[in-house]
């Protein structure tokens, strides 16, 4: 649910400082969470494929597209990020927010709050079991 709700928004001294990232739809979430006990201490083990759907709104323009973190497992360090492939703009209004989308939604901002939302699971499933 966290993922779903997560978004960006761009600081007031962007090109674009009205405009806003959300996740629109989590379109895959395959994989296993579970913890073993294994000489005395918990272990926790999880690993997932997750692709998801993402929408920039702004002002004066629109865009939609996806990317897919292959690699959401327990071998990821927290605060490090998460390897991200299969990253596509599929719609947008203006061929200008290339560079826009490149810099807060690709490379950082919307991603790095994507990371953090992962980060918040794991601390949650740790907490949890």
């Amino acid at each position: 649910k966290a993922l779903v709700e997560t978004t960006y928004t761009l600081p007031e001294t962007s090109p674009a400082p009205k405009a806003f990232v959300l996740v629109s739809k989590v379109s895959k979430l395959d994989g296993h969470a579970s913890y073993a006990m294994v000489r005395g201490k918990k272990r926790y083990i999880y690993e997932f494929a997750i692709k998801l759907t993402w929408e920039w709104k702004d002002e004066e323009s629109a865009a939609k597209g996806s990317m897919t973190f292959p690699d959401f497992d327990g071998t990821c360090e927290l605060g490090e990020g998460y390897e991200m492939t299969d990253w596509s703009v599929d719609e947008a209004s203006a061929s200008g927010l290339n560079p826009l989308l490149d810099r807060f939604v690709k490379n950082g901002g919307f991603r790095d709050a994507i990371h953090e939302s992962l980060d918040d699971w794991v601390r949650r499933f740790r907490e949890t079991y």
